[in-house]
């Protein structure tokens, strides 16, 4: 019944260590498919307010990138600039002025059809090109969670994408598990 109101529960950790061919909510569903089926994920309580637990993920286009350990937010840091680029494994609150008033965000990459934006705070989006790159999230994101579907599969990790706001989330991937 929790997941009708408030989404299905995601668990990197518990992903990593199902070693399955398929991922499953704890309701019993399976979901993250990668057949281009929306999942409806709901928010991780814990990480947004105590912060999330990040670990290196790779580098690219100039930029490394990190994955909660929990629910699978990515971050992408410029390797130039960031103080969080120096790290393999660190603990980072939510940055919340951003989510309350948008994030300005720079482009990184054209990929899989869509153009790849980071903010200074970490936080990254897959959308169509922007004019406007102060990027907010709408409001159906924060009351029903975020409706994502498989974008592509990068290292270890299985990347979906927010149809509404562009957010990503990696999530350990099958492959990882078989290879385990």
């Amino acid at each position: 019944m929790l997941c009708v109101a408030f989404g299905h529960e995601v668990s990197n950790i518990r992903f990593g260590s199902a070693n399955l061919p398929e991922k499953y909510c704890l309701c019993g569903l399976p979901i993250l498919r990668e057949d281009g089926s929306y999942t409806r994920i709901g928010h991780i309580v814990s990480c947004f307010l105590s912060g999330h637990r990040y670990s290196a993920a790779g580098i690219r286009d100039g930029h490394r990138e990190y994955v909660c350990e929990l629910c699978g937010h990515p971050l992408l840091f410029d390797q130039r600039r960031s103080e969080y680029a120096r790290h393999e494994v660190f603990r980072k609150k939510v940055r919340y002025r951003c989510n309350l008033f948008g994030h300005r965000a720079h482009e990184v990459t054209r990929r899989d059809g869509l153009v790849e934006y980071a903010c200074q705070c970490g936080h990254s989006f897959l959308r169509a090109p922007q004019r406007n790159t102060l990027l907010k999230h709408p409001l159906v994101c924060l009351g029903a969670g975020h409706f994502i579907k498989f974008v592509t599969r990068r290292g270890r990790y299985a990347e979906f994408c927010c149809r509404n706001c562009g957010h990503t989330f990696c999530f350990v991937s099958i492959e990882a598990n078989r290879r385990a």
